[in-house]
C-alpha cells in the first residue's frame, strides 16, 4: 500500500516573515530534493545529469507552488532551484 502526504505551505506574498516560510518549504527534504538548493553545480559527482534534472525541476516547481503570483512574477525568469531560492 501507498501512503501519500500532504503537505501545506501558505504561499508567499513577500508580507509575512521569509524566514518561517522559508522553514516550512524545507519540506523539499522530505521530497528528497533539497540538494537542489545548493545549485546544479554542487551536485555529487555520482549523480547523473538527467537525475540532477529532475531533481531541480520537482525542487523548482514545489517553490513556485509555494509562492503567490506576484512574488513569483518577480522571480520567473530564474531557470534553476538555486537561482529561485536565492532570489527570494
Amino acid at each position: 500500500m501507498i501512503t501519500t502526504t500532504k503537505l501545506e505551505v501558505e504561499k508567499f506574498n513577500g508580507k509575512f516573515n521569509f524566514l518561517l516560510w522559508k522553514i516550512q518549504v524545507t519540506l523539499l527534504v522530505k521530497e528528497g530534493t533539497h540538494k537542489a538548493l545548493l545549485g546544479i553545480e554542487k551536485k555529487s559527482s555520482k549523480m547523473e545529469d538527467d537525475e540532477c534534472n529532475n531533481i531541480d525541476f520537482r525542487a523548482k516547481a514545489t517553490i513556485i507552488l509555494c509562492l503567490s503570483d506576484d512574488v513569483l512574477y518577480n522571480a520567473m525568469n530564474e531557470e534553476t532551484t538555486a537561482g529561485l531560492w536565492c532570489r527570494m
